[in-house]
């Protein structure tokens, strides 16, 4: 019988670290692998612990692959586990990951693994800090958290994905704060990852029992599923405590110099934004949005599959829907520009390369 496997990610690791210890306290039998980057005197290595009610049974030192912490958790994850599945000593099992990485990679590396699945990807929050970490925009490098040398995410970026590909968020420390506070949190939670089950971890471990095991992984699921399903959920979320998701479409093309303008003005307030928008001057490119706090994404031009448009997402606290929108449709190219063909002014082709006016076909 296959293993059941708790992925268990979030930025904090002393969080998961008090969640584990926790969880093998309570479940005589659970196992947790637990993975952490750590320095050495040749250089950065990673740690593999196998840790249960009765105490450590591995502490091992893993090389990194290629300088890339990603790559060397998801490259040792799958025999660790099945050691720990042939062991035949436990009936489940947590793999918790380093601060600074996603689950998805790992997730998608266990999917076809013969001893274990995974049951759940479970997110620990930390209530006292999430919002401003979804507020900045340093980044990993700078609080010692690259999982790569060329790893220039911000730390908004990776505690939305990590939000974003959960199937349960931990809340450790909501009862530390002020009610309305913690409203706020839990309707941003909500907002951002509004297929995912939140559950508060209160003292003594109140709620650890609820994290784990919880069968709300879809094994047959993909991203692009998960991603849809998301954004149906996410029509069903209300404003709450001053948390709010715009949503934006048009099917007309974007003017590129009054967004580029207007771009300081749309992003305060707003934690996160994704969605794809079409350039007047690049008709024959979809190009992808995606933001984080304070940092933007403007990137990856393809061409166009289906009817051009622009579509955003963008999610925040005490925006005024309105007001969004308003500036979003005064960026909009008019029929006189786009019949006339002016000589567009490119802010963005550092970015995006040489303007192009072709039309879709």
């Amino acid at each position: 019988m296959s293993l059941p496997v708790t992925l268990l990610a979030g930025p904090s690791t002393s969080l998961r670290d008090d969640l584990v210890r926790c969880l093998v306290l309570r479940r005589p039998d659970l196992v947790a692998v637990s993975y952490d980057l750590a320095p050495a005197t040749d250089g950065l290595h990673v740690v593999r612990r196998v840790v249960d009610a009765r105490g450590t049974h591995q502490h091992l030192r893993v090389p990194l692959t290629g300088c890339c912490l990603s790559c060397t958790v998801v490259a040792d994850a799958e025999p660790a586990l099945e050691l720990v599945a042939r062991s035949g000593h436990w009936r489940e099992a947590v793999l918790a990951l380093p601060a600074s990485l996603q689950p998805a990679p790992v997730a998608d590396a266990l999917r076809d693994h013969d001893d274990a699945y995974v049951d759940t990807v479970t997110t620990v929050v930390d209530a006292l800090l999430l919002r401003e970490q979804l507020s900045g925009d340093d980044l990993l490098v700078e609080r010692g958290l690259a999982a790569a040398p060329g790893d220039r995410r911000s730390t908004a970026e990776l505690v939305v994905t990590q939000l974003e590909e959960a199937d349960v968020l931990a809340v450790a420390d909501l009862h530390r704060i002020d009610t309305a506070t913690a409203r706020t949190v839990q309707a941003l939670l909500s907002h951002l990852s509004p297929l995912a089950l939140q559950v508060p971890l209160g003292p003594g471990g109140v709620g650890a029992d609820d994290v784990v095991g919880t069968g709300r992984r879809d094994r047959a699921a993909t991203a692009e599923d998960r991603a849809r399903l998301a954004w149906m959920a996410g029509d069903l979320c209300p404003p709450a405590c001053g948390v709010t998701t715009v949503r934006w479409r048009s099917d007309r093309p974007l003017q590129p110099a009054r967004l580029h303008e207007a771009m300081p003005a749309l992003l305060p307030g707003v934690v996160r934004s994704h969605g794809h928008v079409w350039l007047a001057d690049r008709l024959d490119q979809r190009i992808v949005w995606n933001s984080a706090g304070g940092t933007l994404s403007f990137a990856d031009p393809v061409r166009w599959r289906g009817t051009p448009d622009c579509e955003l997402v963008l999610t925040g606290v005490d925006l005024v829907a309105e007001v969004l929108r308003a500036r979003l449709d005064q960026c909009l190219a008019t029929d006189h520009e786009l019949a006339a063909a002016p000589a567009w002014e490119d802010p963005f082709g550092r970015v995006l390369g040489p303007a192009t006016r072709s039309a879709p076909r």
